[in-house]
Formats: C-alpha cells, sequence, structure tokens
C-alpha cells in the first residue's frame, strides 16, 4: 500500500485523517487541524492524500506489484475549513496495468467542497525493492487513528525552505519521514512542494494572501537522494495566471513531477 506512511511521525500520517468501511467501501475522513489550513483552507495538498489514499488502497492488491499514482488533479473551493471533509471513491476503468477513478470530497453537512481524478501504473516490485506493506483492512484503519495530528505548520513539519518566494523556487530534502513505502517521495508530499512554489508565486503577484485552488500533477520519475527543488513558470500576468512547476531531483537533475496550478485569494477574504 504505497500511500500508508512508514513512519507514526511522518506528515502524511498526521494530518488528522480516519479511515472506515461503509458498505463494503474504504471511505477517508479529514478533521482539520490548523497545520493543514492556509489562511484558513484546508490545503489542496491535503486533499489530494485523502484522493490517493482512498483511490489507491483498495487498487492496491497485488503483492508483487506496486500501485503508484502516475497523475492527479483536485479542484477544491477556497472557503473556510469545514469540521469534517470525506472523500469516496469511484472507479472509472481498470486494466491489468493500470486504473483510473474519480473522488468526491464533500463536507459533513453535505456541500461539495472538491473533486479529484487520480490514475495508476502497476509497476512489478524488482529485486532490492522496499517490503511491501500488507495490511488487514481492520490494522490499516488503526494505522491511520494511531499518529498524533501535526502541531505545526504542515510546511514546515516537511522541512521545505523557500529559496526565491517570488520566483517559486522552494526546496526540501528527502528524508525518510517523506518517503512512501516504495521509498520515494510520498504523493501528498509532492503535492505540497507543488503547491508550496504556486502559492508563493501567486501571493507575490497578487500583493496579499493567496491559495492554491486547482492542482494538476503528473508524477514521472522516483526521487533518488534528493533534495527536490523547484522549477516554476507563470504563464500571462495576473494572480489568476495558470502556474507550471517542474520538481527537480537535484541529486540527478531529472524532473520527477510536471505540476499545474491556479489559485487566489481565500474566499473569506473577498467576501
Amino acid at each position: 500500500m504505497t500511500d500508508v506512511p512508514i513512519h507514526v511521525e511522518s506528515p502524511p500520517a498526521r494530518l488528522g485523517t480516519t479511515a472506515r468501511v461503509v458498505n463494503g467501501d474504504l471511505v477517508i475522513d479529514l478533521e482539520p487541524v490548523p497545520a493543514v489550513l492556509h489562511h484558513g483552507v484546508v490545503r489542496t495538498s491535503v486533499l489530494s492524500y485523502l484522493v490517493d489514499c482512498v483511490a489507491g488502497i483498495p487498487l492496491d492488491r497485488d503483492p508483487d506489484a506496486w500501485t503508484l499514482t502516475t497523475d492527479m488533479t483536485v479542484r477544491a473551493r477556497p472557503v473556510p475549513a469545514p469540521d469534517r471533509v470525506t472523500a469516496r471513491f469511484r472507479l472509472l476503468r481498470e486494466g491489468r496495468r493500470s486504473a483510473t477513478g474519480a473522488v468526491d470530497l464533500h463536507t459533513e453537512a453535505g456541500e461539495v467542497l472538491g473533486t479529484g481524478a487520480i490514475g495508476f501504473a502497476r509497476v512489478p516490485r524488482r529485486e532490492g525493492d522496499p517490503p511491501k506493506v500488507d495490511l488487514p483492512v481492520e490494522e490499516l484503519i488503526a494505522r491511520f487513528a494511531a499518529s498524533p495530528v501535526l502541531r505545526r505548520p504542515l510546511r514546515d513539519a516537511a522541512g521545505i525552505e523557500v529559496v526565491d518566494a517570488a520566483a517559486g523556487v522552494v526546496e526540501v530534502p528527502l528524508t525518510d519521514a517523506l518517503r512512501n513505502p516504495a521509498g520515494t517521495l510520498q504523493g501528498a508530499m509532492v503535492a505540497l512542494v507543488a503547491e508550496a512554489a504556486a502559492e508563493d508565486v501567486i501571493a507575490c503577484r497578487a500583493g496579499g494572501p493567496a491559495v492554491v485552488t486547482d492542482l494538476d500533477l503528473r508524477y514521472l520519475d522516483r526521487t533518488g537522494a534528493g533534495p527536490v527543488r523547484t522549477r516554476t513558470e507563470v504563464i500571462g500576468d495576473g494572480p489568476g495566471a495558470p502556474v507550471v512547476v517542474e520538481l527537480v531531483d537535484v541529486s540527478t537533475d531529472t524532473v520527477t513531477t510536471l505540476a499545474h496550478a491556479r489559485g487566489g485569494p481565500p474566499r473569506h477574504h473577498t467576501d
């Protein structure tokens, strides 16, 4: 299960998520804590963790293969964080080597908070790969609830350093706490790095608070030794212009992820 964090102290394990089974389907809930908010809004990268887990865990059934995220899209409303966010998965297509699905993100009151689309590839495990986590559902649910929630902002907990905010350049070391069981940078942490670069450049252009609402991620390669640094380009003028972020493994000069993002002011700053 490549979405399940290895360490209970890792940032992905401490976002405030819990798991349950409803009518035979896995459901992931998030009770937002201050650490996962940005200007009072749930980070889109945190929502991407719900999308990744609720889709990837039930699809990861082959003990001899990794089920790796190839692409993910998340669209979110920039509204004040609700008391709870619930993620439910809908399988759209599944083949022997790949699968695609959609994820609905709702508040406890049933309002739509966002939506996700995600694709996976099944890659055979290679000699020397880390052991694959194989947990029964009961233990999986218990693991979600076992970790203490973060007490400091997620960007700080992940170790993201700002190199040049106006240019959208940030950097993060590849620590064990940020790896998934396959040994590469965990998918939601990839999203967080891309989000951090995009929100910095959007905020600098806007001259005020900004949050990322749209994230499109294409996972291209595994991260090696790291660190991971971003290269960012804004297409057009104005704070609402699309942002292109490349995540680069500095140790190999490899582009590991391509991200497209959009954002703007949080809703309660414009009402």
